[in-house]
């Protein structure tokens, strides 16, 4: 079952963009002009970098989220013993 869904994942590394462009140069008479498979490369490069800054700007915003619910979590919790150890 993992050779499975491993074999389904692999297909879903790159955006679709970038796919079908890989395939549109496979698929030509001589697969296109070195150059204009470099480019293609490129593209696909360029395009994966800025997914990968846009993916850690996210995972930073999900860390600080947490990290500041944790905080009020904390907060909350001290109050709370406070509350309970005024009333023992």
């Amino acid at each position: 079952m993992a050779g499975r869904q491993a074999a389904k994942a692999g297909g879903k590394s790159a955006p679709v963009a970038a796919r079908g462009a890989r395939v549109k140069a496979r698929g030509g008479a001589g697969g296109g002009s070195l150059t204009d498979r470099l480019a293609a490369v490129e593209r696909e490069r360029n395009a994966l970098k800025d997914e990968l800054e846009h993916t850690l700007a996210r995972v930073r915003q999900l860390e600080e989220t947490q990290a500041k619910v944790r905080d009020r979590v904390t907060w909350a919790l001290d109050t709370l013993r406070s509350i309970l150890e005024r009333k023992s």
